[in-house]
């Protein structure tokens, strides 16, 4: 089959002409079992229509349609012209398949790999990180609305698998109540009403808990998921005392409840996750992007991980370059905002990776340091060998005592003498307390220097000259957010979701890849037209 000509070049026929086979079926052996039936369309070919429906934005039905009707698809895939294509539940048989086996990252590594063997990624080069929100696959709720459909969906999953029992339970005003959706009426605005309904609801849910967990219950009631969820959810909103001569439901308030990272928000994505970042609200999860800078060279995500929303990203920049280290991606430059930058990551990335962090870390928060006047942490000499601070006048601390901080960080909590510090003539310039004396909260030495050095040198024209390379980043994030739709779930769960935003990389990387093709040197000759230019001499 020849390729289809096209004078702006085409991305599958090039990739195709670049890589060949990209994929091959023993990378997907797992997923498929010795005794089953046989495999109907190659694997290797359902993943390429797969990443072909990420970067065309198509669904299912339409990929399967695309590869019936589109040359360049079937060039792509080594089909006959006249071949009919498959079925297109296939790809979602494939998907399942791939999330059951968890072998979404060497689909990633492929692509890697065979750009490494090109030249394209260097070798220990740079590398920018940053994250960003995606919205889960759920309409948002509000507690009311949550509570009310959790019921809902508990009844129908009940009548599912037991009608008789539901029926000879429930009284005829449930199925008024909590037939319909909790989007198919109207709620109260008032919020006496809405305490009342509340109240119904709580009510109505323990009654229903109750009934299925009496020994006459049938097993398959008993064993349900979703009564499970709403006993879950129930009790982050639900404040209940049984005993007898003082019983309550009420429903709870906003500070009795769980913290986002453990409150339900929708019965229908148990880990979708309520989180705010600066102006951004949302519900769903955030999704951590790596890609390489280097000057010469095509811009590749190297690493794509999808975390619960209410994941911090202090707390990821060491699991993301543990990530890349065995599989050969680390950078020697590691570009980062302040969110990720930590006394911690600084640390480990030059003992453990030999990575240079380019990123800023937070000015120290005492009001000596933030005003700029009196004796901030620097003015201290530090004794580590014999656990003891200096202060400018020359007395010494009377107490070193570790400690850590709220989130696990090791702490280091020192204390100069109360009287020394009451009758110190510069007692003002130290510390604004008037009865007691200064006090200093450093980190472990090696933390405490790390942090100092970076502060020291964010404060150069040279490190503002590399750290803005990571403003690039936002250019990818853009990207996947208006062609790939990287801010938006297609499917519930985070395994799910882990496994689209990897398909993203892989297809937003093929799209740059064939961009880099056309741009190169050798692929960007123009042809002489127009008569005169034919008479030329060779």
């Amino acid at each position: 089959m020849c390729a289809p000509p096209s004078p702006k070049g085409n991305l599958y026929v090039d990739l195709r002409e670049e890589f060949g086979l990209l994929y091959d079926d023993p990378l997907f052996a797992d997923l498929y079992s010795a005794q089953g039936p046989p495999v109907v369309v190659a694997p290797w070919r359902l993943m390429l229509v797969t990443l072909m429906q990420y970067i065309e934005g198509l669904t299912d039905r339409q990929a399967a349609d695309a590869v019936r009707r589109c040359v360049d698809w079937k060039y792509a895939l080594s089909l006959e012209l006249t071949d009919p294509g498959f079925d297109f539940t296939l790809l979602h048989d494939f998907r399942a398949r791939l999330l059951a086996s968890g072998q979404a990252l060497p689909l990633l590594d492929t692509v890697l790999n065979a750009c490494k063997a090109r030249g394209w990624i260097k070798a220990r080069g740079q590398q920018r990180t940053d994250s960003t929100h995606v919205l889960a696959a759920i309409r948002t709720l509000d507690r009311l609305e949550n509570v009310l459909e959790t019921l809902h969906l508990a009844l129908n999953r009940c009548a599912a698998v037991d009608p008789a029992w539901v029926q000879a339970q429930v009284p005829t005003a449930w199925y008024v109540r909590y037939g319909p959706r909790a989007d198919a009426g109207r709620l109260p605005k008032e919020a006496s009403k809405r305490a009342a309904l509340a109240a119904i609801i709580g009510a109505d849910g323990f009654q229903l808990l109750a009934w299925a967990s009496a020994p006459e219950a049938p097993a398959a009631v008993r064993t349900l998921p979703a009564l499970q969820v709403l006993r879950q959810v129930w009790l982050q909103q639900y404040y209940r005392y049984t005993f007898p001569d003082a019983a309550e439901l009420r429903w709870r308030t906003a500070g009795e409840q769980p913290p986002s990272a453990q409150l339900i928000q929708s019965p229908y994505d148990l880990e979708a996750r309520y989180s705010t970042k600066r102006e951004t609200h949302w519900v769903g999860y955030k999704v951590h992007v790596s890609e390489t800078c280097d000057p010469e060279q095509p811009c590749l995500i190297t690493q794509v991980v999808t975390t619960p929303a209410t994941t911090q990203d202090s707390v990821m920049g060491q699991p993301l370059q543990d990530d890349l280290a065995p599989r050969d991606l680390l950078p020697s430059v590691h570009l980062l905002d302040q969110g990720y930058v930590n006394a911690e990551l600084l640390v480990a990335a030059a003992t453990q990776h030999e990575i240079d962090v380019v990123g800023p870390v937070p000015i120290p928060h005492s009001p000596q340091a933030k005003a700029g006047a009196g004796y901030a942490l620097q003015a201290f000499r530090m004794d580590w060998e014999h656990q003891q601070a200096q202060c400018p006048q020359g007395h010494r601390s009377v107490k070193w005592s570790p400690d850590q901080s709220g989130t696990g960080q090791a702490l280091i909590r020192i204390h100069f003498d109360r009287a020394t510090c009451r009758v110190c003539p510069v007692h003002a310039q130290c510390t604004t307390d008037l009865i007691n004396p200064r006090q200093l909260t450093v980190r472990p030495q090696a933390q405490q220097e790390a942090l100092e050095a970076q502060r020291a040198r964010q404060e150069r024209a040279d490190f503002r000259q590399v750290y803005a390379e990571r403003a690039g980043i936002e250019s990818c994030l853009s990207q996947g957010t208006r062609r790939f739709e990287l801010r938006r779930t297609r499917y519930r769960g985070l395994r799910r979701a882990s496994l689209q935003n990897v398909l993203v990389a892989v297809a937003m990387n093929l799209v740059r890849i064939g961009v880099w093709l056309q741009t190169q040197p050798a692929k960007n000759e123009k042809r002489a037209s127009g008569q005169f230019a034919r008479l030329a001499p060779a």
